[in-house]
């Protein structure tokens, strides 16, 4: 594991959005770094009002050669706002580049529309 904690990744959030989860960092996968790359889930961001959700993570896990797995949910809340009464996913893009994550993860968060 790299000897001191990396910088989080840059990323331009849109209105609305709530990030749940962040363990994106600004490196790359390989061998060296890839204990970064560990945990279920790297990133999660949620927009209550239009009921989407992004989220990333490592497959397969622990290897230098796998990718970044982007899922995009649609979910349907509680009149509260708290209770998720219904999660569909939308789909699951297999990206290798950590670029090009990010390109894709600001680029839907712009989106008022998904279907």
């Amino acid at each position: 594991m790299a000897d001191a904690k990396p910088m989080l990744q840059p990323l331009r959030v849109a209105s609305g959005w709530k990030l749940e989860v962040n363990g994106l960092y600004e490196l790359d996968p390989s061998p060296e770094t890839l204990d970064w790359f560990y945990g279920s889930i790297l990133f999660s961001a949620v927009h209550r009002q239009l009921g989407y959700e992004l989220y990333v993570r490592w497959e397969p896990e622990g290897d230098p050669a796998g990718c970044f797995l982007l899922h995009r949910y649609f979910i349907k809340f509680g009149p509260a706002g708290g209770e998720v009464l219904e999660a569909y996913l939308i789909d699951e893009q297999r990206i290798k580049s950590r670029k090009r994550l990010v390109e894709r993860l600001e680029e839907h968060m712009l989106q008022t529309t998904w279907m």
